[in-house]
């Protein structure tokens, strides 16, 4: 391990314009993250709200994620991207000048949040296709894992700024921060140049044709399935603790949005530290086994985090989940980035957002109504086991993984 190998990727001045205007914009993303998540618990005190609008925020990544998958391989990428985020831009302001008018209900945030759901899901596979036109071949596993780096870098420092404005202020100039910081990696866009042969591949097929064709190519390869699913139960089992948060709390820990912001803050700070783990390896040998035994701490963090009512231990167990799942997530994603052909980036890519991210959907509704009725313990022990009797059966595919992902080294 290097601290070249985590800087490898700057020396490519179009990756190094991108990281230093989108950190920035992540930040403000985070702190409209938090301030929604209090604003649903001050309204309603209600866990199955609470998980409604979470639901809200990433069901868009099954629904629209795909579609901008077969796009972002048709069309320049950069432009999209650019597009997207200046309505990400427009939403956040518009979103704080109707809680400055008072003109906002749970109903009113609800459709809000799914219109930001929407967005985040539209600019996610973009995004992701994006990275490889940023940087060199031998660049591309330094410079997926440093952009997990800087996404919960400013997953800690978001909802830590988020916690001290909304304490002082409210939560709605928490979203208008959000709302400028767009601005910088709109900016940004105009001065990175990717050459026109880096740009998509237009296939002559159309959407749907481009949307199997993308399901085709991941379940052709035994090693890509294995890996989608294993991830997908951690999404579907694990993840919705970490959208449930305002929830535990108001009703567990009886506190308010700086504990929020605590527990949130911990699980960016442990994913800060898988990030930079993962950027300073700079290969992929061992990957497989390294997502492995982080699958198994982050069911042993959901545990612990559900028993105890101390909230700095609380706090050290989001530490270790957030590093765990993360370890998990952007070890993944490394591995896909680095197997797969570019003319199907798009489509896998918004496969994997769909399989990683969109399933807490799911398990918000459900987790959510279950808490309402049965307070947040059990219902989360229950999911936890159900995800840890199905990564027992994944791991049995562990060789084939390692096989095909780790094969270059």
């Amino acid at each position: 391990m290097s601290f070249a190998t985590l800087t490898a990727a700057f020396r490519n001045r179009n990756y190094a314009i991108y990281i230093s205007g989108n950190w920035l914009s992540l930040i403000g993303f985070w702190m409209q993250q938090i301030a929604v998540d209090w604003l649903t618990w001050d309204y309603t005190h209600s866990e199955f709200w609470v998980g409604a609008v979470g639901f809200a925020e990433v069901v868009p990544l099954v629904v629209v994620g795909p579609l901008f998958g077969v796009w972002a391989d048709r069309f320049d990428r950069r432009k999209l991207a650019m597009w997207i985020q200046s309505l990400m831009l427009i939403q956040a302001v518009l979103l704080f000048s109707l809680l400055e008018l008072g003109w906002v209900n749970i109903g009113v945030l609800f459709v809000m949040t799914a219109i930001e759901g929407s967005l985040q899901a539209a600019f996610q596979p973009v995004r992701l296709a994006l990275i490889p036109n940023l940087v060199a071949k031998e660049d591309l596993v330094a410079a997926s894992a440093f952009t997990s780096v800087t996404f919960n870098v400013a997953r800690f420092l978001g909802p830590a700024i988020a916690g001290v404005v909304i304490v002082w202020s409210s939560p709605a100039w928490a979203i208008l921060v959000n709302g400028i910081s767009y601005l910088f990696i709109v900016i940004a866009w105009y001065f990175i140049d990717i050459p026109p042969h880096d740009h998509a591949r237009r296939p002559s097929a159309g959407l749907v044709r481009g949307l199997i064709d993308g399901f085709r190519y991941v379940a052709h390869e035994k090693a890509l399935a294995l890996l989608f699913g294993l991830l997908m139960l951690l999404a579907l089992f694990a993840r919705p603790v970490t959208y449930m948060l305002a929830a535990f709390v108001g009703a567990i820990f009886h506190k308010g949005p700086e504990t929020l912001a605590l527990f949130t803050s911990a699980v960016g700070a442990g994913a800060v530290v898988a990030g930079f783990q993962l950027s300073l390896l700079g290969r992929t040998a061992g990957l497989v086994r390294f997502i492995l035994w982080n699958s198994w701490l982050s069911l042993l963090s959901l545990f612990g985090f559900v028993i105890v009512t101390n909230e700095w231990l609380a706090s050290a167990l989001m530490f270790g989940f957030g590093y765990s799942v993360t370890a998990c997530a952007a070890t993944g994603q490394t591995l896909v980035q680095n197997s797969i052909d570019d003319a199907m980036r798009g489509r896998v890519l918004s496969l994997w957002v769909a399989a990683t991210r969109g399933p807490p959907a799911l398990g918000l509704l459900v987790l959510g109504s279950l808490g309402s009725r049965y307070g947040l313990e059990w219902p989360f022990i229950g999911s936890g086991l159900l995800c840890l009797a199905g990564l027992v059966w994944l791991a049995r595919g562990k060789q084939t993984m390692q096989r095909f992902f780790e094969r270059d080294d």
